[in-house]
């Protein structure tokens, strides 16, 4: 089975605060797990009627398309707790360790920047949803099936945040003396 990356993470202690971003990776790992396994079963079946049928389900395509939605959301939200997202990483081999670890917390502080603009900004469309949208699938209002957009922008927002205060509490403890 599967472990967080949490729990190999350097920044981890035995306090409740890392048993709490475990849990909370762990639930995003099974539900982007159902939400995989109902978008390939579901598109089985469609692709199935079709053959045999010549015919389908009408809101199989839809359903789809919102699970598309969610698992790329669910997927970038786990990519960024396991520090495993897209980066350039042009120049760092060249720095010394206690350079790169600076380099690092100003990325990730400037990555915390950008995501709390980007979790306003689903805030801000999360709220015209639920003032002038419609019907969506199955007579569910369309704020519903939007609803993934600040839930995932906020969950890159907290690990980022938790990258942060780990790379902080590393910088700290190279900077202190040996106690011997």
């Amino acid at each position: 089975m599967h472990k967080p990356m949490v729990q190999n993470n350097p920044h981890t202690t035995n306090s409740a605060v890392p048993r709490f971003v475990s849990v909370i990776i762990r639930t995003e790992e099974i539900i982007l797990t159902i939400f995989l396994t109902s978008l390939i079963l579901l598109a089985c079946y469609q692709i199935g009627l079709r053959w045999f049928t010549s015919g389908g389900l009408f809101w199989i395509d839809p359903l789809l398309r919102y699970l598309v939605l969610w698992s790329g959301l669910l997927g970038a939200v786990l990519a960024t707790a396991r520090d495993n997202h897209i980066s350039l990483d042009a120049v760092s081999y060249l720095l010394p360790s206690r350079v790169k670890q600076w380099l690092r917390l100003l990325t990730l502080c400037f990555c915390v920047l950008v995501s709390i603009f980007l979790f306003r900004a689903t805030l801000l469309f999360f709220k015209s949803e639920i003032e002038f949208g419609g019907s969506g699938l199955f007579g569910l209002s369309t704020w519903v099936w939007n609803l993934i957009f600040p839930i995932a922008f906020f969950l890159i927002l907290f690990h980022f945040v938790i990258e942060v205060i780990g790379t902080m509490q590393n910088l700290i403890s190279l900077t202190r003396p040996d106690k011997q």
